[in-house]
This record gives structure tokens, C-alpha cells and sequence, in this order.
């Protein structure tokens, strides 16, 4: 019995810098970019005291892609968007500590997956609610 493997969609949203960063490596790759928008809550502080959440629009990119396209991509980029952000200190951490960003790592470092209902593709993805290359709304939480 032979059983064809669902294709494998990977899709990645990303801010308009590290699209800029990213494009040098895409040439020639098979890539498909798409504005995306969402609202997140924000914290707001007045006189130095928390005062609530007030909703603020965040836009990114969003590339949708093929897996072996993915791994071609990731092969030519290595690393090199990669980048460290340091923590001041806090109780936990009494004397801070550096965290490395990686943006084109997908969901929980372990490629979580989802399934597409409508078109059935495996979507993998760097966020945990993303649209499928067919249009689909998929939670991969």
C-alpha cells in the first residue's frame, strides 16, 4: 500500500525589518509574501503604575512556503538574523541574562504542526495562530 505524504507548509510572520534583512537570501526561492495584521493588547502605565491593556495593531509579513523551500532558506540565512536580547535583573534572575532570538525557528523548537482542514497540508509555523497557502485560519496551539 502506498500512502502519499501531506505536503508540508511552512509559514512565518515576520516585521517589515526582518523581511528587509531576509530578502537578500530568498532570491530565486519560491516564497510567497503577504501583508498580515493583528491586534495585540499593550500595557499601559500612568505615573509609573500599571493602568490597564489598550489594543494596538501590530503589522508583519507573512511567507508561505514549501518545507524544502523552508530548508533551503534556513541553510542560506545560518544563523545570520539570529540575534541576543539582554534581560536586566530581576528576582528571579538577580543578575540578568542574555536570550538569543532566533525569528526563522518554528513553534516550541520542535516543529509542532497542524493540520489544514480544508486543504490538509502540514503547517508548520514561527506563531501559533497563522493562515495556510489556501487561505485557512490555523491554530497551532
Amino acid at each position: 500500500m502506498i500512502t502519499e505524504q501531506a505536503t508540508r507548509v511552512i509559514v512565518l510572520q515576520l516585521t517589515d525589518e526582518l523581511l528587509t534583512q531576509l530578502q537578500p537570501f530568498m532570491a530565486e526561492l519560491d516564497i510567497t509574501t503577504t501583508p498580515h495584521r493583528e491586534w495585540v493588547y499593550q500595557e499601559v502605565y500612568a505615573q509609573g503604575h500599571f493602568a490597564g491593556y489598550e489594543p494596538v495593531e501590530q503589522r508583519r509579513q507573512q511567507l508561505t512556503m514549501r518545507g524544502e523551500v523552508y530548508d533551503a532558506l534556513t541553510e542560506r540565512v545560518n544563523g545570520a538574523l539570529d540575534y541576543d536580547v539582554r534581560w536586566q535583573p530581576n528576582e528571579y534572575e538577580p543578575d540578568g541574562f542574555i536570550e538569543r532570538f532566533r525569528p526563522l525557528e518554528l513553534t516550541n523548537g520542535n516543529h509542532a504542526q497542524a493540520g489544514c482542514p480544508t486543504c490538509g497540508a502540514r503547517v508548520f509555523a514561527n506563531r501559533t495562530e497563522v493562515v495556510c497557502a489556501c487561505g485557512q485560519a490555523v491554530s497551532l496551539s
